[in-house]
């Protein structure tokens, strides 16, 4: 075991560690006290390490446990001698009569709940009945938090086989970068740096012409503009009126040419018969 300045010097530095040499050094205390009290201030000599205390520390739980049985059973034998000591003539020979007449079946029953009330350390069959009802409760509890546990370990298994699929699946070569993406990348940062420099001397230009004052237009100017507007609306009537003879026009180009044909037909059909008046009047004269 480490000296009380060790264990000091080692709990400044770790408190897990200190924490874990205190709960040593308590279950040495136990396994010694245990020892003074079955060999006295002769205690035999032992390595002392980590399998020896837990070797200790078990025999000495099983002998308290052995130790605390053995005290109930003496105090069932007290308080049946003393009840034995007590019995008259009368409730001996009922007594002996009850146990004859019981069967070898209901014998085995006597001697279980018997042994029930031991070792759930009742008074009576009331109290016993009270204790085997709490650990019944106790079971349904623990079978009830073993249930919900289970659900939830089946959950999170659940969960993380969803997740290695999904961690798989952004493994995929679909998700792995570009070979080049070094040179990629210091293309882009070129670039930008390339844009920010034309950006600033866009603003610069912008900023530049926005001091420059625009002059206002005059009279003579207004005029002459509005003279414009005039022509170039007569012509825009103009084209309006050329246009709304190909209204009735057909939208494709197939039909909307047919449509002309006939109309060029129609044309020199009425042409050639003008001309043939024109003829005819000029034969009469």
């Amino acid at each position: 075991m480490d000296s009380p300045g060790d264990w000091t010097a080692t709990a400044l530095f770790s408190p897990s560690k200190a924490r874990a040499q205190q709960a040593q050094a308590r279950d040495w205390a136990f396994v010694e006290s245990w020892l003074s009290k079955q060999h006295g201030n002769r205690i035999p000599s032992f390595e002392r390490n980590e399998e020896t205390l837990q070797a200790l520390l078990t025999l000495a739980t099983l002998n308290e446990d052995a130790d605390e049985q053995r005290v109930l059973v003496d105090k069932v034998e007290k308080s049946a001698l003393s009840v034995a000591t007590t019995r008259s003539h009368d409730g001996e020979e009922i007594f002996h009569t009850l146990l004859d007449s019981l069967s070898k079946e209901d014998l085995d029953t006597l001697d279980a709940v018997a042994s029930a009330i031991v070792m759930l350390n009742a008074s009576d069959f009331t109290q016993t009945c009270h204790n085997v009802y709490e650990l019944v409760t106790n079971q349904f509890e623990l079978s009830e938090q073993l249930r919900r546990t289970n659900f939830q370990n089946a959950a999170i298994k659940s969960e993380c086989s969803r997740l290695e699929r999904l961690l798989t699946g952004l493994r995929a070569d679909h998700f792995q970068p570009p070979p080049n993406i070094l040179e990629q990348t210091a293309e882009w940062t070129r670039s930008t740096k390339q844009l920010k420099a034309k950006l600033a001397e866009y603003d610069e230009r912008l900023g530049v012409i926005r001091s420059v004052p625009s002059p206002s237009p005059s009279i003579e100017d207004v005029s002459r503009l509005q003279n414009e507007v005039v022509v170039l609306q007569d012509r825009m009537n103009a084209v309006t009126d050329e246009l709304a003879a190909f209204d009735n026009l057909p939208s494709e180009p197939k039909a909307a040419r047919a449509v002309l044909e006939r109309a060029r037909k129609e044309l020199r059909d009425l042409t050639k018969q003008r001309d043939q008046l024109f003829e005819s009047l000029a034969g009469n004269d």
